[in-house]
């Protein structure tokens, strides 16, 4: 390792003339030299202290790395210090992200050994800020710092990086110590990855994957968890439910220390982080946006949110519009976190929580700060390329011109770093940057929830367009089909005791493919939402009405049984309603029945006839709901009312006859010539019963 000192203090004026000559030649010489040396790397691997002051020595090691594939020799590296404070935080960004060769000037001048190709050198160098002419009326804040590597023939390559300079050294001297402090709140988005219902194991694997120890959940959790850590999450709770219910003690385990409330702060997202920008597209109703967001059904019986999680966040993918914010309050939804747009006007520096009006009510914007969180995501994601103390020092130099302006404007200023969807921190270099953030005096860190509480900010914003669709949200005419199959089945599954357990997972697999992480993947999305459909379909045909002949009616009330089959697994209570298209017949109960699972059973409708005619009858079965839970059939009565009196009054008018005619008979027979009188019989001798001839003891006739 190789240390020097500045020899000697330029003046002011012959730095400035230096430095502009040193631009103009590297300028010149850069488009040669670039290509000429292509692979060679610098990165900042050391900077200490972080903060210096007038008497202080910044030290700053870097490492010069050879990827050119052949040996380099006759390298030197240079560090360039700039004297004039940076005072915006788009002329921070502007030199972070400049990849040209441009140079803050050249303070010490170091040469290197010679480079094997794929071999590193690190070096250190020591400048005293007295060298920058940087006294203690120099002004507080961040300047250009620069690590120049060169060869015989020019500019290799160029880092860029800051020196945050504060003339008090961290005393509290009146008028020049750090403006006060700014706010910090991060949140990362938590959420599952895309469910097939064709597969559920697959998710389940991932999850037990991500879960695991080092697996992204899990260095998610870590960072989040770690002290004075300003990330909040963001959680879709259906990849906690199943992890708590999963027989894995891996993920169980996971999910217990998640939702331990200690842990870490937490807001949540709709299960299965369903994209509220393509059903706002859609034009999905209110009530149907609460169905997708909000149903019970949707994750795992046996499982129930802390009590602390009992906010709810909406968070648009992408750039936000009126729309889905719209939609976002339409689902009951009260914040929402915007992520690209609503940017304060250009020259003002806002807090990040605002009210907007939208045609369904007020709602709690909270305005993610783009560049802060693109920042902090580039420097400490699993594979970020940078260092843990580059990162540090540009977001250093982001958040003291933060608080500087803020101070200027005389208004409290808290900001929210928004991690993308995906995003899984090396929790080493996130807590190097985020400990380097929070150890100084400007930055405060704080919890999103209490950002979410915060009074809104009055500040004028850019204007949410009223309508912004991204081309891989999901068609609406998909959307709409799936969310109106959900409706449907939430409906029908009322004719259970319990609806979850009817249902299963065809709810899920319904909302499945309206997940925002179904965006990178739109012919496995197309296939997933087709299944869920055949499925629903399959579940609503559960229920049926069994045929029957045409009915003859002949008295003016009675009962026509109608017949119910439950091919379900579970027992259906069902109502059953005639629809008569004659008005002549008129229906006037509507049975409610129970039907075992796997049976029939008979509803007996009672109807009443005010005239003869012939009439078609709809039959609807409903459930509780009132939504129809049978395809519609019919079948015909032939109604002759009075039939059955006018055939009472003929039989007994028969019946009658009938018993007259026989007395009428028995009258006339009585009245017959040929009928022996009483007088008669008087003189008609016994037969002897042993001859069968008169008997000889009859008196004669007193007349004979």
């Amino acid at each position: 390792m190789i240390r020097s000192r500045a020899a000697e203090v330029l003046p002011r004026a012959l730095a400035v003339v230096v430095a502009a000559l040193l631009l103009v030649t590297v300028l010149v010489a850069a488009p040669s030299e670039a290509s000429a040396h292509d692979g060679v790397t610098i990165e900042i691997v050391d900077m200490s202290p972080t903060v210096v002051g007038p008497d202080s020595t910044q030290e700053v090691t870097v490492r010069v790395t050879n990827g050119t594939g052949r040996a380099l020799s006759g390298l030197s590296a240079d560090l360039g210090v700039g004297w004039r404070a940076i005072s915006t935080r788009a002329a921070v960004a502007s030199w972070a992200d400049d990849s040209s060769t441009r140079t803050a000037g050249r303070q010490l001048s170091l040469p290197l050994d010679e480079l094997a190709s794929g071999e590193s050198e690190d070096v250190t160098f020591e400048l005293r800020v007295a060298a920058l002419q940087l006294g203690p009326d120099a002004a507080w804040g961040p300047r250009e710092l620069s690590v120049e590597v060169r060869g015989d023939d020019g500019t290799i390559d160029v880092l860029h990086s800051f020196l945050l300079y504060d003339p008090d050294e961290g005393t509290q001297r009146s008028g020049r110590t750090a403006p006060g402090p700014v706010g910090l709140a991060m949140v990362a988005p938590l959420t599952g990855p895309a469910l097939d219902p064709a597969a559920p194991d697959a998710y389940n694997s991932t999850l037990s994957e991500r879960t695991s120890s080092g697996g992204a959940y899990d260095r998610l959790l870590s960072a989040a968890s770690t002290p004075e850590s300003p990330l909040s999450l963001a959680v879709d709770p259906a990849v906690v439910a199943i992890a708590a219910t999963s027989s894995e003690e891996d993920m169980s385990a996971w999910a217990a220390r998640l939702q331990r409330p200690d842990t870490a702060d937490v807001v949540t997202l709709p299960p299965y982080d369903t994209d509220i920008a393509a059903l706002a597209h859609a034009g999905i109703q209110p009530s149907d946006l609460r169905t997708v967001t909000h149903a019970p059904g949707l994750l795992p019986t046996g499982w129930s949110a802390p009590e602390a999680w009992d906010t709810q966040v909406a968070w648009p993918e992408g750039a936000a519009d009126l729309e889905t914010v719209t939609a976002a309050r339409s689902a009951g939804t009260h914040h929402v976190l915007v992520a690209n747009g609503l940017e304060p006007a250009t020259g003002i520096t806002a807090s990040a929580t605002d009210t907007l009006a939208t045609a369904a009510g007020d709602v709690t914007v909270v305005v993610a700060d783009t560049a802060l969180g693109d920042a902090l995501a580039a420097s400490t994601a699993e594979d970020a390329g940078g260092t843990a103390a580059a990162a540090t020092q540009r977001l250093l130099a982001d958040t003291a011109v933060l608080a500087t302006t803020a101070a200027e404007s005389g208004t409290a200023v808290t900001v929210v770093a928004a991690m993308p969807r995906g995003w899984s921190p090396d929790v080493e270099t996130y807590t190097a940057v985020t400990s380097g953030l929070t150890a100084q005096d400007w930055v405060d860190v704080v919890p999103l929830t209490d950002v979410l509480e915060a009074e809104p900010s009055d500040a004028p914003r850019t204007a949410l367009p009223q309508r912004l669709v991204d081309d891989a949200e999901l068609r609406p005419g998909a959307v709409r089909n799936l969310v109106e199959d959900l409706d449907g089945l939430v409906a029908f599954a009322s004719v259970a005791t319990d609806p979850a357990a009817l249902t299963g997972n065809v709810d899920r697999d319904l909302v499945a493919p309206l997940a925002v992480a179904y965006r990178d993947d739109r012919g496995a999305r197309d296939a997933a939402g087709q299944l869920a459909r055949v499925r629903a379909d399959q579940l609503r045909s559960g229920i049926r009405v069994i045929g029957r002949a045409d009915v003859l009616l002949i008295s003016d009330t009675g009962n026509l049984p109608v017949r119910v089959r439950n091919d379900l697994p579970v027992d259906a209570t069902v109502t059953v309603a005639l629809r008569p298209d004659d008005p002549r017949l008129i229906v006037e109960t509507s049975p409610t029945v129970v039907v075992p699972a796997g049976e029939s059973r008979d509803a007996q409708v009672r109807v009443r006839a005010i005239g003869s005619g012939d009439a078609n009858l709809e039959v609807q079965v409903l459930a509780p709901s009132g939504a129809a839970v049978a395809a519609p059939t019919e079948f015909a009565v032939q109604v002759r009312a009075g039939w059955e009196t006018v055939g009472t009054s003929v039989m007994a008018v028969g019946v009658g006859l009938l018993f007259l005619a026989g007395i009428w008979r028995t009258v006339r027979r009585g009245r017959s010539d040929s009928r022996t009188t009483a007088d008669v019989a008087e003189t008609v001798a016994p037969l002897d019963p042993a001859t069968h001839h008169p008997s000889p003891h009859t008196p004669e006739d007193p007349q004979a």
